[in-house]
């Protein structure tokens, strides 16, 4: 009798729709956590097939395998299901297709310009990225310092001693005259133009160099310049505006 009068109460509860809640994927679904966002080219457009990565610190110098990782679809959107925490981004495309590798001429890549991104629980963090080229014959930066996108920061052309543009060159970014040492923020390697963009994440005053290398002391005939003697190469930067700040020539360095 007791077990007919458990069946029919199961039954009841059943048709009443008060059967207690279980924990269920579809809660999980309902309040995702994690970031998204779509990643373009330099014209804007939507870059397919490209990753994106999540690094949980810079110990790697955002190199090598990462924590985590998404894969764009046909109009650059990818989303990263994570837990909350900060994390480092960085998105790359690969010509020849893959998820792994070192960069090669003709691949692309972008830094987040606002890492490390905190994401929250039950939230869907935004970020985008604009990729830049890889050029032959120059490293890529991937380091924690390079910024591929950002509002503040400085801009202005890199010229040789002879006043022509210099390709494959770098403007750097020191928060003091000690240039012995690793920049504090490296631009991208700048093209045929000369022009380089310089980003920071903070506001700050620097002293701008430039050097067709990002690190160790620079050797016999590297072309190497300043922005200007002593404190005069040294900016303060102003929010959300890039300061132009003309030309640095740069002519083969003397110990």
């Amino acid at each position: 009798m007791k077990q007919i009068f458990h069946s029919l109460l199961i039954l009841v509860l059943l048709l009443s729709g008060c059967v207690p809640a279980v924990n269920s994927p579809v809660s999980d679904i309902a309040h995702p956590t994690g970031i998204s966002g779509q990643v373009t080219d330099r014209a804007g457009h939507p870059v397919s097939g490209a990753w994106v990565y999540a690094y949980r610190n810079t110990s790697s110098s955002l190199r090598g395998p990462a924590d985590f990782g998404a894969r764009t679809d046909k109009n650059g959107h990818y989303y990263l299901d994570l837990v909350n925490g900060s994390y480092y981004l960085i998105a790359r495309w690969r010509k020849a297709g893959g998820e792994a590798g070192p960069p090669q001429a003709g691949d692309a890549w972008g830094l987040f310009g606002q890492n490390p991104l905190q994401v929250v629980s039950a939230r869907i963090s935004r970020a985008d990225f604009q990729l830049r080229g890889v050029q032959a014959g120059q490293p890529v930066m991937l380091r924690g310092s390079s910024l591929s996108q950002g509002k503040t920061g400085f801009t202005g052309l890199l010229l040789d001693a002879a006043g022509k543009p210099l390709p494959g060159a770098f403007a750097l970014a020191y928060a003091n005259l000690d240039f012995r040492r690793m920049p504090d923020f490296t631009s991208a390697v700048v093209g045929a133009d000369g022009r380089f963009q310089l980003f920071v994440p903070t506001l700050g005053r620097y002293c701008l160099a430039a050097r067709t290398r990002t690190r160790g002391q620079p050797i016999a005939g590297e072309p190497y310049g300043l922005l200007g003697n002593g404190e005069s190469g040294c900016l303060a930067t102003v929010k959300d505006r890039l300061i132009d700040v003309g030309e640095i020539h740069l002519s083969p360095y003397r110990h």
